[in-house]
C-alpha cells in the first residue's frame, strides 16, 4: 500500500497545483451534480425542463472544446487555465441567482457560459500534465487527476448530509453557493504555475488536416462516444431516478453518494497497481463489464419499488457500479493518448470532452422527449447498457491494437 501512494507524493509540485485547482473547480461541478437539480425542482422545474437546461451547458462545450484547444496549441497554458479558475465560480453563482429567480431565459444562457469557462481548465489541464510532469510518472498524474472529481464528490456530499442537521440555515441554494465560493481558492493555486512551461508544437490552420493522424482521432474517439452517449442518459438524472422512483431526497442521496465516491476514490487511486498487475483487458473491459451487469440491475428496481428491498437493491447496485465504472477513466484516457500519438493529445483530449459534453447534451434532450412521454426510467437506462456494451467491446480492439504496437 505504501508503494502504492508514493508514486502521488512524488508529483513534480506545477503538477499538483493544476491537480489542486481542478479540484475547487470539481466542488462546483459536484455540487452541481448532487443540488443543482433538486434545487430546480424546489423553485417548480420539470424534470424535463431540468434535463433540457442543463443541456445547454453540454452543447456550448461541445462547440467551444475544440477550437479551444487548437487555439491554445503551441501557445503557454498558463492564461486559459487562470481565466477558467476565475470565470467558473463567478458564473455558477449567477446561475444560482437565474433559479431564484426563476428566469429560465437566464439559466439557460448561464448554463451555456458556464460550460465555456468550466472548459477552460477540464480541456487543457491533461495536455499541460502531460507535457510538463515527468514521463514516468504520467499514469499517477492521470489517476490523480480523475480522483479529484471524485474526492470532491465525497467532500461536498458529506457537507450537503451534515451542515442540514447542524444547524437549518444550510438549505440546498445555500449550499450550493458555499461549493462556489470555495471556488475561487483554486486561483492561488493557478497563479503558482511557473511563467516557464513546455509549449507544445502548433499547428497552422491550413495544415490542420496533414498536422494530425486523424484515423487514429477517429478510431479512438468511437468508444468514448459510445461511452458518453450511453452516460448521458442515466448519470446527469440519476439523482431525479432515486427521487421519482424510490422517493429519495436531496439529503440521502447526498450520503449515499458520498459513500459510493469514496469507494471511486479508492478504486481510482489503485488504478495504476491494477494496470501493472493485470494488465489493461482486466483493468478495463473486466471492470467494466461488471458494471455494466450492475447497471441493468438497478434499472430493475424500478419494477418492484413496491417491496421494501427494492430501494436497498438500487443503493447496493449503485454504490458498487460506480467505481467498477470509473476506475477504468485514467486508464481508457491513458490507452487512448498511447494509441494516438504524443502530436495528437491536445486535440484528442479536447475531442473527448466535445464528444462527452455534445453527447450528453444530445442524450438530456432525448431524456427530457422520453420522459415526457411518458418513457420509464428503466427503459432509458437499458440504452446506457446497450451503449457500454459496443463502447467496452471497442475498448478492447484498441487494447489488442495497443499491445500489438508495444
Amino acid at each position: 500500500m505504501k508503494r502504492i501512494f508514493s508514486a502521488y507524493l512524488s508529483l513534480p509540485s506545477n503538477i499538483v497545483s493544476v491537480i489542486i485547482a481542478d479540484f475547487f473547480l470539481q466542488v462546483i461541478n459536484a455540487g452541481f451534480t448532487l443540488l443543482l437539480n433538486f434545487l430546480m425542482l424546489e423553485h417548480g422545474f420539470k424534470d424535463y425542463e431540468i434535463a433540457g437546461m442543463v443541456g445547454n451547458r453540454y452543447l456550448t462545450v461541445l462547440l467551444c472544446s475544440v477550437p479551444l484547444a487548437l487555439w491554445a496549441k503551441g501557445r503557454r497554458m498558463k492564461p486559459f487555465l487562470l481565466a477558467g479558475s476565475v470565470l467558473s465560480p463567478i458564473v455558477a453563482l449567477l446561475i444560482i441567482f437565474g433559479i431564484h429567480t426563476h428566469n429560465s431565459g437566464l439559466i439557460r444562457l448561464l448554463m451555456s457560459l458556464w460550460g465555456i469557462s468550466f472548459s477552460l481548465l477540464q480541456v487543457l489541464a491533461m495536455p499541460y500534465i502531460l507535457l510538463n510532469g515527468k514521463r514516468n510518472k504520467e499514469t499517477s498524474a492521470i489517476a490523480l487527476f480523475f480522483a479529484v472529481a471524485n474526492i470532491s464528490i465525497i467532500l461536498t456530499g458529506s457537507l450537503s448530509f451534515a451542515l442540514p442537521h447542524i444547524t437549518s440555515f444550510f438549505n440546498t441554494e445555500r449550499l450550493l453557493i458555499l461549493f462556489c465560493l470555495s471556488a475561487f481558492a483554486g486561483i492561488y493555486f493557478i497563479q503558482k504555475l511557473p511563467d516557464e512551461e513546455n509549449i507544445s508544437k502548433a499547428v497552422p490552420v491550413n495544415g490542420i488536416y496533414n498536422g494530425y493522424d486523424w484515423n487514429l482521432i477517429f478510431e479512438a474517439a468511437i468508444p468514448t462516444f459510445l461511452i458518453a452517449f450511453g452516460a448521458g442518459f442515466t448519470i446527469p438524472v440519476i439523482n431525479l431516478f432515486f427521487y421519482d422512483v424510490h422517493g429519495m431526497d436531496a439529503v440521502n442521496f447526498s450520503l449515499m453518494s458520498t459513500a459510493t465516491f469514496f469507494l471511486v476514490t479508492l478504486s481510482g487511486l489503485l488504478v495504476p497497481e491494477v494496470k501493472i498487475r493485470f494488465g489493461y483487458r482486466t483493468a478495463i473491459t473486466g471492470v467494466q463489464s461488471v458494471a455494466i451487469v450492475l447497471l441493468f440491475v438497478l434499472a430493475t428496481t424500478e419494477w418492484y419499488t413496491h417491496v421494501a428491498a427494492g430501494l436497498w437493491v438500487a443503493i447496493i447496485s449503485y454504490t458498487l457500479r460506480q467505481p467498477l465504472m470509473n476506475m477504468a477513466a485514467p486508464i481508457t484516457g491513458e490507452l487512448t493518448m498511447k494509441y494516438v500519438g504524443e502530436k495528437n493529445r491536445e486535440l484528442v483530449s479536447a475531442i473527448n470532452t466535445s464528444i462527452w459534453s455534445g453527447c450528453w447534451f444530445a442524450s438530456a434532450k432525448i431524456f427530457a422527449i422520453l420522459r415526457e412521454a411518458g418513457v420509464s426510467y428503466s427503459n432509458i437506462i437499458f440504452i446506457t447498457v446497450g451503449c457500454y456494451i459496443f463502447g467496452v467491446w471497442w475498448y478492447h480492439r484498441l487494447i489488442r491494437k495497443v499491445e500489438q504496437l508495444t
